[in-house]
């Protein structure tokens, strides 16, 4: 089978980092934010939602392609704003 972008979901760490403002690419509430999220954190909090997931370390978020902060491309079983949510819930729970 061929994989296409419709399939996976990607996870930057930009997403959950709360020193990031909404315009420059933070996907979540601040309360929900982290300080320094890394790629193979989000990766190990995706793997305890028991889902397919993999850690692409070299990766550039489009939004700052000189820091490569790593992606993390999830299997597509829910919406991607659910994931975002769940996955910072439960980073911020785990006090990463």
């Amino acid at each position: 089978m061929v994989r296409t972008r419709s399939d996976r979901i990607i996870l930057w760490p930009t997403y959950f980092d709360v020193r990031k403002s909404r315009a420059k690419g933070r996907r979540v509430a601040k309360s929900l934010s982290i300080e320094n999220p890394s790629a193979e954190i989000i990766h190990s909090t995706v793997k305890e939602l028991g889902l397919d997931a993999t850690l692409h370390s070299e990766k550039s978020y489009p939004g700052n392609p000189w820091v490569k902060e790593g992606m993390v491309s999830v299997e597509k079983s829910m919406a991607k704003t659910e994931l975002i949510t769940k996955v910072a819930t439960m980073m911020k729970e785990k006090k990463i």
